[in-house]
């Protein structure tokens, strides 16, 4: 793994061990609870998550198509949206983006790295500052995924790490 991508991928693999441990103890209908009429809930900020991580192959040159594309794409917020997948869908879809995410960060090289990107708030315009922001911004949603889960009464969200197969999910 190229030396400027190993905390990134550390960073991609707990993100994705959080974001599983966030549903730990939940079920539909609670992912579908609204904090505030104004506020999304957990099913929407997975499904945004798991589409960020589409984006994130489609940057890495791995492109995946989106299952929640359609329904998401110009969403905004939860009322932009009729329907959310189920929680079992939704853990199942992010654990088969972010699998297919960790293989393609361990194989970028430096020119790959410094290519030219998007112009993403914070990022110098490369590849790897793109990936950068996607990371913070996986971050910042887990938070506001954390915060929900403790508003239904629910324990805080894990650091627990599931074991891996070596290679699963960057393990």
């Amino acid at each position: 793994m190229h030396p400027a991508v190993t905390s990134l991928a550390a960073i991609l693999r707990l993100n994705t061990e959080l974001l599983l441990n966030c549903l730990d103890d939940l079920d539909d209908e609670a992912a579908q609870h609204r904090g505030t009429p104004t506020t999304n809930n957990i099913a929407f900020l997975v499904t945004h998550l798991i589409d960020s991580r589409h984006f994130m192959a489609e940057l890495l040159g791995a492109p995946r198509p989106s299952p929640f594309s359609p329904a998401i794409a110009r969403a905004r917020c939860l009322d932009d949206v009729p329907e959310l997948p189920s929680l079992t869908e939704l853990a199942d879809r992010w654990e088969a983006i972010s699998a297919h995410v960790a293989v393609h960060v361990e194989r970028l090289d430096t020119a790959q790295l410094a290519r030219a990107a998007r112009a993403l708030p914070g990022s110098d315009g490369t590849l790897l500052g793109n990936l950068a922001f996607l990371a913070q911004h996986e971050s910042y949603h887990l938070g506001q995924i954390a915060l929900l889960r403790r508003q239904l009464g629910l324990p805080a969200m894990s650091y627990t790490l599931r074991p891996r197969e070596p290679g699963r999910l960057g393990a």
